[in-house]
């Protein structure tokens, strides 16, 4: 660790596991989306629009698919957040461990690619622990019941955080980080109560699954089950509803009923 970071870490009381969790690795993974290093003012101020348009721009699937060098191209875009920030060379010496998923040649090896420039920039380096689906859980699992934790960022879904914010094995989220990678424009799903362990944000979200929600448009422009749906005492407008709630009592009371 550079001595500048050591006092770093002594001026804040933080020991060296505590800030290399809470800075480097949050910056790390920050890198992935802080803004356009030519525009990155610009960028952050109108919601990385300028940020996402360039990177549209990069040859995608059906166009080439990307491959490493495109995934390092977008890797250096998204340094502005972090040249904002962090020295170059500022975490030369600091080695971090990242253990994450290798499955359909996704997941790490796109990681490994966002933040090759990541990696040059700040001087730190990145370890990376490639696992198969089928061999996380056990590999996680057994790290944490036998004391042999050896990451410092951890590529984990929803359903894992009671194993490790449950044993205090993660660090909150700064607050800076959830402003440099805007979390505010993250889909709602996405946000709090998303990635926090009593009320407090320990990851940042990477991925989000969506599903699709379709509905016939026609039933909800007929007139007959608008009175139907107000005459059974339903609350609220016959409309496109907008929580499970609405969608279990809409489907029950479609049940039996017929429309033309």
């Amino acid at each position: 660790m550079k001595k500048s970071l050591y006092e770093y870490a002594l001026k804040h009381g933080m020991d060296r596991r505590s800030f290399v969790k809470g800075a480097a690795s949050a910056g790390a993974i920050a890198a992935m989306s802080g803004g356009l290093s030519s525009v990155a003012t610009s960028a952050f101020a109108d919601g990385h629009s300028e940020l996402r348009k360039a990177i549209l721009k990069i040859p995608g699937v059906g166009a080439g698919s990307p491959g490493d060098a495109e995934f390092q191209k977008v890797g250096e875009m998204c340094l502005g957040g972090t040249k904002e920030r962090v020295k170059e060379g500022e975490f030369a010496g600091v080695e971090l461990n990242f253990m994450g998923l290798d499955s359909f040649n996704l997941h790490n090896m796109l990681h490994r690619g966002f933040l090759k420039p990541w990696e040059k920039y700040t001087g730190a380096k990145i370890n990376w622990i490639d696992l198969a689906q089928a061999d996380y859980n056990a590999r996680l699992q057994q790290s944490i019941a036998t004391g042999t934790v050896d990451f410092d960022i951890l590529q984990a879904g929803a359903p894992f955080e009671g194993d490790i914010c449950g044993k205090k094995l993660t660090s909150e989220m700064p607050g800076w980080v959830a402003e440099q990678i805007d979390l505010a424009d993250y889909v709602g799903y996405l946000q709090a109560p998303t990635g926090t362990w009593d009320g407090k944000t320990y990851r940042i979200s990477i991925d989000g699954d969506c599903h699709n929600f379709n509905y016939r448009t026609d039933y909800f422009a007929n007139e007959e089950l608008a009175k139907a749906w107000k005459d059974e005492g339903h609350s609220g407008n016959w409309e496109v509803p907008n929580t499970w709630q609405k969608v279990t009592e809409v489907n029950n009371f479609l049940k039996g009923k017929t429309h033309a």
